[in-house]
């Protein structure tokens, strides 16, 4: 043990890491109950990140409660060398601590999830024009000091998981080299300094990739959707997968007339385009909406019958004729192959036009009734007629009206919250976030507009898989060998940087192009960080039960081949994605964290 004149310094340290575990302790339990599970179900504030935030604090309160514990009977053991001066006791308490940092230094790394949402957190937070919070904020701190603020609080779980190798730093200092507790201390040091790193890798990821795993935890894992895989992609017709293509002759909508299109079926549904040179579709027909194919007996000619099918949606019946009879039957089989078995019908459906023909007094709704809102071009105030229903809000001019005057659909919306009166010199207005608009709407009394903003957050997306950066069992980037057979056939791997996520449940893929952004054009994160200012070109998420593993033979040095293939989604086919990874190491990285998933997934479903 140290030297005689390091043992009350010792002794001190010791009950320093105690007495401020329990302080510690103590306030995340009023972090919880006093700012964060109330702030998870106000009407003021929407934001996911913050009940994010107080899951992930649960998980804390957990792992810091056992903690807690293990260093109390740790040290209650070895109670004694606090009133004697026994060396060789106080380095047996000295090693009993930090084999509990040790045990658990993995948990610690849980912080990741926390101290990556902490800044964006604050960002809501600290919004001035929010009154609402700032009244909430105000009345939950009675003492009115900084010490027993939301701020103060919040920051502590930061403060306290990087504190912890400083701590350690400090035990080393007064510990006798080459004894046994120096070595213990020193190894307890070395493990919290790498989790200390992983949390902060984990931020820097968590800035770049964070709105990626939000999209991807809240998409249907049931289907195959274009928008979801593929946001920020144009779809011109030589650049998209393809299962069966060529032209027809396609009837019109509205003027009947019969014009010549070039036709792109994928697993996403029907496209139609001016030409196979065409750089975006003309319409886009998704799988959901499609009902059913089958050969036509229309004859648009007056001299002889030509090959034609019909393709029967929601909202209307397409004629197609082909450019030869015998390409009917290919284009039916071709369609039912992606056809949903469990197709949903939609009350809402979403078309270019946002106006549709449905009764509001007929529609099942989990809220309805008059509200004023504030137009989109004019801003002026009128009355409503809204409808909350589990496809989305609608808006007509009265109860009685057939004609909706706007749609809002349930995919669009991204916050619903309640805004302070000065802001709209309204009172009880709340405001409905989408990604085309804000829309402002306001209610008869401060009862009706919680009614309608917790009726509205039903639709808000919920995470069917939970992504959070402290769940991540490795990721890295890999080159992606496929990329064109389901990406499309004019993407190449070397314009493109594609990112593997190997979650606790599932794994994640994102691929993004090779854009060079001017360093005083990147947005900045509030920690001072870079975020993410490049679209995702693709990304899909596999849950863990739904993924086939392989390991390909080695082409070359520096390409290590491996694979992993989704299994049919609501019926169809499989999907196989071939990388490489630039080293045996980096590959057998990837095969253990995803061995491990299917591991775990095996062992739930036993």
């Amino acid at each position: 043990m140290a030297a005689s004149s390091n043992l009350r310094n010792f002794r001190k340290l010791l009950t320093e890491i105690l007495e401020t575990e329990k302080t510690y302790v103590k306030n995340l339990e009023i972090l919880s109950v006093r700012y964060l599970d109330p702030l998870s179900t106000v009407t003021f504030v929407t934001s996911l990140e913050i009940r994010q935030l107080s899951e992930n604090l649960q998980e804390i309160l957990r792992v810091q409660r056992l903690f807690l514990q293990s260093l109390k009977d740790e040290i209650s053991k070895h109670s004694h060398v606090f009133t004697s001066d026994d060396p060789d006791g106080l380095g047996t308490m000295a090693t009993a601590v930090s084999k509990v940092f040790l045990s658990y230094a993995e948990e610690f790394k849980i912080y990741s999830s926390f101290c990556a949402l902490y800044s964006k957190v604050q960002d809501i937070l600290n919004s001035e024009e929010n009154d609402p919070l700032r009244n909430f904020l105000e009345s939950q701190n009675e003492t009115k000091e900084h010490c027993n603020s939301l701020e103060s609080f919040i920051i502590q779980p930061v403060q306290r998981v990087l504190k912890y190798p400083l701590l350690l730093k400090q035990m080393a200092s007064l510990s006798e080299e080459g004894s046994t507790e120096h070595r213990f201390i020193c190894e307890a040091l070395a493990v919290m300094e790498k989790v200390t790193k992983h949390i902060n890798a984990m931020q820097r990821l968590s800035a770049e990739f964070s709105d990626s795993f939000r999209c991807l935890s809240s998409q249907d894992l049931g289907v195959r959707d274009l928008w979801a895989e593929r946001p920020d992609l144009d779809h011109p017709a030589d650049n998209i997968p393809v299962i069966k293509s060529g032209y027809g002759v396609k009837e019109g909508g509205k003027m009947k007339s019969w014009k010549r299109r070039f036709f792109v079926l994928n697993e996403y549904g029907l496209f139609y385009y001016v030409s196979e040179e065409s750089s975006e579709p003309l319409r886009f027909i998704p799988r959901n909406d499609m009902k059913h194919a089958k050969a036509s007996t229309v004859n648009r000619h007056n001299g002889g019958l030509y090959g034609m099918f019909e393709l029967y949606t929601e909202d209307r019946t397409y004629f197609v004729e082909c450019e030869s009879p015998a390409d009917v039957q290919p284009w039916i089989r071709a369609i039912r192959r992606i056809i949903p078995r469990n197709r949903k019908k939609m009350t809402v459906r979403n078309t270019r036009d946002s106006i549709f023909y449905t009764s509001a007094g007929s529609l099942k709704t989990y809220k309805s009734g008059y509200c004023v809102k504030q137009g989109g071009k004019w801003k002026s105030w009128l009355s409503r007629y809204f409808v909350v229903n589990e496809d989305g809000i609608m808006y007509f001019s009265s109860e009685q009206s057939i004609e909706a005057l706007g749609v809002i659909m349930k995919d669009q919306i991204q916050g619903v919250q309640e805004i302070s009166a000065s802001q709209m010199d309204r009172e009880n207005v709340f405001e409905i976030i989408t990604c085309c608009r804000t829309y402002y709407v306001q209610c008869e009394s401060h009862g009706d507009l919680c009614e309608w903003v917790t009726a509205i957050r039903r639709l808000l997306p919920t995470p069917k898989i939970k992504l959070n950066v402290g769940d991540i069992r490795t990721h890295g980037v890999v080159d992606w060998y496929n990329i064109r057979d389901i990406v499309g056939s004019r993407t190449h791997p070397c314009n493109t940087t594609t990112s593997v996520f190997v979650f606790q449940t599932a794994v994640a893929i994102i691929s993004r192009k090779n854009e060079q952004v001017p360093r005083d054009k990147v947005p900045v994160c509030s920690n001072g960080s870079p975020a993410s200012c490049v679209p995702d070109l693709f990304r899909s998420l596999i849950p863990g039960d739904d993924i086939t593993l392989e390991i390909g033979s080695d082409v070359s040095k520096d390409r290590y081949l491996w694979s992993i293939t989704q299994s049919h989604v609501d019926g169809l086919p499989e999907r196989t994605y071939q990388f490489a990874s630039r080293s045996e190491e980096l590959r057998s990285k990837f095969v253990s964290a995803i061995q491990e998933v299917l591991l775990s997934n095996s062992e739930t479903k036993l």
